[in-house]
């Protein structure tokens, strides 16, 4: 059989099993996966309003005294067999990737839409976690269980924000969910986790033309964020005491870590460099080693299992797990953490590579005749290689700058473009 026939009979097989999937209701799941149906409770899924990959949503209970949060995640796996033509095809992307000009998904776009994402207010499976705490912030316990979810509150990350800051008698849940996760964010502190909260620019073209897209880290993006570092770290301690073979997010010590103390509004933008700069690299590992970073002694990516396959392969475990099936190898496990790594690589250098296209392409249609920058550091200070940021448009750039002075590291200049071919490196010139 010549290759592409082989390809045209993959895809039809793929093609087919989408079919038999979407066709497929979670209905034939409540019987044949004893859901847990948390359908009640009012859930809140917030997200960017173009997202259709919507992996997460929450949803808080009062039981006598206490609160129980819980954080639902979709959980493809529950459709999916492992080394299936669908699974398969995730597998070789690995991931998600999003370029300035289009996205390409790790699943078929019709199965997002149609089964997978946690959306259109109608019941979908997950897998939830839920999280009782006592008084003082600190958990009592926790279930981890399959669930059918009916996500009724949909909202954009500015939706909720207003919610949290009014906090209206009759939709307070997201505001004390956010004081919650306060407490729970100051006690990984404690044990060492660094926080670095800044605004970031992206570039997105819209109709050929590159525009910078800056996103503000709100409440509602912390309060996100925090849930799902939880989620990842109480997964990753029931997987240890359970002895699940999974793919752990481990990230190493620190090294020349600047004092948190002294960071100040004028030197934020700075310190919050120097500490990226000093935080030790993250990968997977079959081990469940400590996230620095994160200061949680075990931790793993498990909220995204539409858009990242290590995610997937959690979520495979657990639920194999659950329903007492044969788990996949440590020796699988351990060769997927390779190629997750591997790949993964390849896909973030990709992004950096479209980004920089991008952004100079960017540069050569702006019309800016100044921009305000800081000076983070020389990168090869003979060839007048630096790393500046743009305080406006809230990235950090590697360029050549001319300068015959010296130039104090986390100064704030102003320079101008002077670049003649926007295929190189850009380059700039102080302003005097």
């Amino acid at each position: 059989m010549s290759s592409n026939l082989k390809i045209v009979d993959r895809e039809k097989e793929l093609n087919i099993d989408i079919e038999n999937l979407i066709a497929k209701k979670y209905e034939l799941y409540m019987s044949k996966f004893n859901l847990l149906d948390l359908s009640h409770l009012k859930t809140y899924t917030i997200d960017d309003v173009d997202t259709i990959e919507i992996d997460d949503a929450i949803s808080l209970e009062k039981i006598n005294a206490q609160y129980k949060l819980w954080i639902h995640i979709a959980s493809p796996a529950v459709y999916l067999d492992y080394g299936s033509s669908i699974d398969k095809s995730a597998k070789k992307r690995i991931s998600s990737l999003y370029l300035s000009q289009k996205n390409i998904y790790m699943f078929p776009e019709k199965l997002i839409k149609d089964l997978f994402s946690i959306s259109k207010k109608e019941k979908r499976v997950a897998l939830s976690l839920g999280v009782i705490f006592n008084c003082d912030g600190t958990i009592s316990s926790y279930e981890i269980v399959k669930s059918l979810i009916n996500p009724n509150y949909q909202l954009s990350y500015e939706d909720a924000d207003e919610l949290i800051e009014y906090a209206p008698k009759l939709e307070e849940d997201l505001s004390i969910i956010s004081n919650i996760l306060d407490k729970i964010k100051s006690q990984r502190k404690k044990q060492g986790a660094i926080e670095i909260i800044e605004p970031y620019g992206k570039v997105k073209v819209i109709e050929g033309i590159p525009c910078i897209k800056v996103i503000d880290q709100s409440v509602s993006r912390q309060l996100v964020s925090e849930a799902m570092i939880l989620y990842g770290n109480l997964i990753s301690i029931y997987t240890r005491e359970h002895n699940i073979p999974v793919p752990y997010r481990v990230q190493e010590g620190r090294t020349n870590l600047i004092n948190n103390k002294k960071i100040t509004s004028q030197n934020k933008i700075f310190c919050n460099y120097k500490l990226k700069q000093s935080m030790g690299k993250t990968y997977y590992s079959l081990s469940p080693l400590r996230h620095n970073g994160l200061g949680l002694n075990s931790y793993l990516h498990a909220t995204s299992p539409i858009r990242r396959y290590a995610d997937l392969i959690v979520h495979y475990q657990i639920n194999k797990y659950l329903n007492n099936i044969e788990l996949i190898s440590k020796d699988e496990i351990d060769n997927i953490i390779c190629e997750v790594n591997n790949k993964s690589k390849q896909n973030i250098n990709r992004f950096r590579e479209d980004q920089k296209i991008w952004i100079n392409k960017w540069f050569e249609n702006s019309y800016s005749a100044e921009y305000k920058v800081i000076f983070l550091n020389w990168i090869n200070r003979y060839k007048n290689i630096c790393i500046i940021y743009f305080i406006d448009y809230c990235f950090s750039l590697i360029c050549l700058l001319n300068s015959n002075t010296d130039i104090k590291i986390g100064k704030k200049i102003n320079i101008k473009n002077i670049t003649v071919n926007y295929k190189d490196m850009l380059c700039f010139q102080i302003n005097s």
